[in-house]
């Protein structure tokens, strides 16, 4: 079955043009690897088109040379597959997501590790 997970990083106010990633083995580390991913796009927060670029970068590492293993779709995000808890990065607001706790950023990567939120 896999570890299905999936991200969703918002460009803009329509959420018919998120832009969702999901992976198939990420699972329990899709926390880290979305951290890792804010925080290498933290050069390039405030121009989107670039941090974007990063950010899908980290988030496909993992299956960068490989035909499977995840996937990017744009579109509202499906979640019926969704075996861990929802993530989204938000460009527009400069926001994360996770599960239900938004923060800014920084507030993010402030935090040693995603068990303490």
């Amino acid at each position: 079955m896999g570890a299905r997970t999936n991200y969703t990083i918002v460009t803009t106010d329509n959420p018919a043009q998120n832009i969702n990633v999901y992976a198939h083995w990420d699972g329990e580390e899709g926390p880290s690897i979305l951290w890792g991913a804010v925080k290498a796009a933290k050069p390039r927060w405030n121009d989107t088109s670039y941090a974007l670029h990063i950010i899908l970068d980290e988030l496909m590492r993992d299956c960068r040379d490989s035909e499977t293993g995840c996937g990017v779709y744009v579109g509202e995000t499906i979640t019926h597959e969704e075996e861990y808890t929802y993530k989204k990065i938000d460009l527009t607001n400069q926001t994360v997501q996770y599960g239900h706790l938004i923060m800014s950023f920084d507030d993010f990567l402030s935090k040693l590790s995603i068990e303490v939120m």
